[in-house]
């Protein structure tokens, strides 16, 4: 068995996971060349993603019906919090991201670069959909203005978060808007956010539960909401 450096075995990744059998398991041996402690919160998928994960290595945490991308993200943070991990590495189970990236994200930890770490992919415009592109940049101006600093992707799920960030966050939200709480109130407490360039990989087979409609609402509240808040830095 390898020898994990200091910084892996202090660092967990979490991976929310809806029916997402097709690729599951390779996301989930990338990520273990990397980092040991892969944890998978299935959300209630219908298919064998569970299963899948299992197999592959993964501990598995499952929701019994689907309750949304920041539920599984809140189920994985409450598990591995409690476990004295220093940081949370976050990536999503569609392939999106490359797991040998992650070496990227465990030298800016070790750096002491940032408080939250993204993966930021809009520096490669022309692999991005337009129809994703184009609410990138409107997202990027609204949520930038709510949390107080530049952030150059608010989508992106490749993401590593320290342990003090998760710790003095008070998450309410349940669905794709989670992530945009977190930079938000991230912002306004005054963490440091960084970003570092990655890969942006959409298959040809690639699909999405993001809802355009109902989703770009959910997180147009969550950001009016939060940018009028009096939430204090600190």
């Amino acid at each position: 068995m390898r020898t994990m450096p200091l910084t892996e075995r202090n660092i967990c990744c979490v991976i929310p996971a809806y029916n997402e059998a097709r690729r599951i398991s390779s996301v989930i041996r990338g990520a273990r060349e990397h980092i040991n402690d892969v944890i998978v919160v299935d959300d209630g998928s219908g298919d064998a993603t569970a299963e899948l994960a299992q197999k592959a290595g993964a501990y598995v945490l499952r929701h019994d019906l689907n309750r949304g991308k920041g539920m599984a993200l809140r189920t994985g943070f409450s598990h591995v919090m409690k476990r004295g991990y220093r940081a949370v590495l976050t990536l999503d189970a569609d392939g999106q991201h490359d797991p040998s990236e992650i070496r990227k994200f465990l030298s800016a930890f070790q750096e002491n670069s940032g408080d939250v770490i993204i993966g930021s992919r809009l520096w490669d415009k022309a692999a991005i959909p337009r129809y994703r592109y184009i609410p990138n940049q409107i997202g990027i101006f609204c949520i930038s203005k709510a949390a107080g600093c530049r952030i150059e992707d608010t989508q992106s799920g490749f993401r590593l978060y320290r342990k003090e960030v998760l710790d003095a966050l008070n998450l309410v939200t349940t669905g794709f808007e989670t992530e945009t709480e977190i930079l938000i109130k991230a912002g306004k407490k005054g963490f440091k956010i960084h970003h570092l360039p990655v890969s942006a990989i959409y298959h040809s087979d690639y699909t999405t539960n993001f809802r355009p409609v109902r989703d770009f609402y959910r997180i147009s509240i969550l950001v009016l909401k939060l940018a009028f808040s009096g939430e204090a830095k600190g």
